[in-house]
């Protein structure tokens, strides 16, 4: 029975990997410089469907590591460019989105809180490390790199959330907790 716990688990982190890797790639041109992936989107539901933040950080180490040699970034990207930051940012962000989401609150407030935190993450990560990169000054990296993007973020976030709360409960990791009756 063991056996088949773990065949499961990784099979599943397998598939969730292959998620981000897929999605990952596909990016929507919007204007000089500014294109719209669902990397953030496929962040957040692996991370909410994981059995493990070990899982979680896996998942994301191998999507960063895999990266750095073959086109699955956005835009089909490859290697370190002045967005790499933001692929660090996941694997920073993805532990903490996986103990957020196993607080006991109640289940929609719940996954908002660790969405905006995670978010949050990958977008520090991401503005640290494109200043670095290209030696800007804060104002005019949070001009480019975060405010074009904060109304699709919004709703990648609300989508994530949608598309878990639609999981079948086979798929889903809800957390262990003690019967309480407050999580509807």
């Amino acid at each position: 029975m063991r056996e088949t716990n773990w065949t499961r688990r990784i099979a599943k982190d397998g598939v969730l990997l292959a998620l981000l890797c897929v999605i990952g790639m596909f990016s929507i041109p919007l204007a000089d410089n500014v294109k719209v992936s669902l990397q953030l989107y496929a962040v957040l539901v692996l991370c909410f469907l994981v059995d493990g933040f070990l899982d979680a950080l896996l998942i994301t180490g191998c999507y960063l590591l895999m990266g750095l040699f073959l086109p699955i970034y956005a835009g089909f990207g490859a290697g370190i460019t002045p967005t790499f930051g933001y692929v660090i940012g996941f694997v920073l962000a993805s532990p903490v989105l996986y103990f957020l989401n196993r607080l006991p609150i109640h289940k929609i407030p719940r996954l908002i809180l660790a969405s905006l935190a995670g978010t949050l993450i990958i977008y520090v990560s991401g503005t640290i490390f494109m200043m670095l990169y290209l030696n800007w000054d804060l104002p005019k990296t949070l001009l480019v790199s975060i405010v074009p993007y904060l109304p699709f973020d919004a709703v990648k976030i609300a989508l994530a959330i949608l598309t878990y709360l639609a999981m079948p409960s086979f798929i889903v990791a809800e957390p262990v907790r003690k019967k309480d009756n407050s999580d509807p």
